[in-house]
């Protein structure tokens, strides 16, 4: 039924909430960044679903009972057909490299994939960078870091969102944004928006690329490496994990969702048919943030950051997936957070198969999973953030990246 998948979908996406004018603070304070336009081809196939469409609140509740009343159809026979994709979409993110003098891995990039329901910011709160912002840590590092909008969402083009924004076409674009960075021309081939100022920016050329997902994010960037494994040197999904339980109660009924123009006129009065979001603040606390492992400042931020998402985005959700997992030799991080709601019911521990996980991606450098103690599945967001991306930074170590 549908409903199962809606509840595996609840478990995998991050919906949280984006700002209409979405990514100006990444350079708010000094660092080497550039913010970019990539015009980004697609020619490939999207799926058309029978879906009820949403123009007001009141249909967004009835697209989610659509979804999760236990007679709709199993997504199989929700396919309407294939139908052709074909056109650039404009792209929106931000390039940064280390400081010059402390580049030790500066050729080795890092390309982050945020969840739904938010943009690019997800990677670089504003508030105590030092403690919550994933770019600082891991420019810190050595690393170089590109973020992006995906499409439908921050500052990158927001197509239809019920033929044209969905996971299989997020991962055709992940792939072109990590074949034109490996190319060294991702600036070259972009529109500067901005100052550039630091040359190195405009020609640089990774030695190594890593994915990094958040949930949805996860999931595209799993698309990724089990359709086009060699397109990526390592991968660490957050908010994502393959569990061997079930997840009772876990749907589209819990998240409240508004379309997103009633909700908020005046951040997405310019949104389309077919966008949602969550209601209030007290829906993205249930799903990302546990009490007493958050400063609410952060809930506030990630309320203020808030970014809808397409209801194709739900239905297409396993059509990214492919069956090249096997054939991917970088090594694979799990994170999840301990009191992670959508990814293992609000509580991840003894809730996945290392084994199985292991058995799916046998020609992986190295796989593991790690539970993020004291965390929700807004892992950015909760107050350990900063420790768990050193444990992802000392996994990628072990394997040279």
């Amino acid at each position: 039924m549908a409903s199962k998948l809606i509840a595996f979908v609840a478990a995998a996406l991050a919906i949280t909430a984006g700002e209409a004018s979405p990514t100006a603070g990444h350079n708010s304070h000094k660092r080497s960044c550039v913010q970019i336009e990539v015009p980004v081809p697609v020619d490939t196939t999207a799926i058309r679903w029978q879906q009820p469409r949403v123009d007001s609140n009141i249909d967004a509740v009835d697209w989610v009972r659509f979804y999760t009343t236990r007679t709709t159809p199993n997504n199989t026979e929700l396919m309407m057909g294939r139908i052709p994709i074909k056109g650039t979409f404009k792209i929106t993110g931000h390039l940064c490299v280390p400081p010059k003098g402390a580049a030790a891995r500066s050729d080795i990039l890092h390309v982050a994939t945020h969840g739904a329901g938010f943009d690019s910011r997800y990677w670089d709160a504003e508030i105590k960078r030092e403690e919550y912002s994933y770019v600082d840590a891991a420019l810190a590092e050595g690393y170089s870091i590109f973020t992006y909008d995906r499409l439908g969402t921050g500052s990158s083009e927001k197509p239809d969102p019920y033929d044209v924004v969905q996971v299989n076409i997020q991962v055709e674009i992940l792939r072109y944004l990590t074949k034109l960075a490996r190319s060294g021309k991702l600036v070259s081939a972009s529109k500067t928006l901005g100052d550039c100022p630091d040359k190195r920016l405009k020609t640089y050329k990774p030695s190594k690329i890593v994915h990094v997902g958040h949930s949805l994010g996860s999931i595209i960037s799993v698309g990724l490496i089990t359709n086009y494994p060699t397109e990526s040197d390592g991968l660490i999904a957050t908010g994502f994990v393959m569990t061997n339980i079930p997840l009772p109660g876990l749907n589209l009924a819990t998240w409240g969702f508004e379309y997103a123009p009633e909700n908020d006129p005046v951040l997405f009065g310019d949104r389309k048919s077919g966008t949602l979001v969550p209601a209030t603040k007290s829906n993205m606390q249930l799903n990302f943030l546990r009490k007493g492992t958050f400063e609410p400042a952060l809930l506030d931020y990630a309320w203020k950051i808030r970014q809808p998402v397409a209801v194709s985005e739900f239905a297409s959700l396993l059509s990214g997936f492919g069956t090249q997992g096997a054939l991917f030799k970088g090594p694979l991080h799990m994170v999840v957070g301990e009191n992670d709601y959508g990814a293992c019911g609000g509580d991840c521990t003894g809730t996945y198969d290392l084994e199985l996980i292991k058995a799916t991606y046998k020609g992986a450098a190295d796989v593991d999973v790690h539970i993020q103690p004291k965390t929700g599945h807004g892992l950015t967001l909760s107050t350990n953030a900063t420790a768990g991306y050193q444990v992802s930074f000392d996994f990628l170590h072990k394997s040279g990246l």
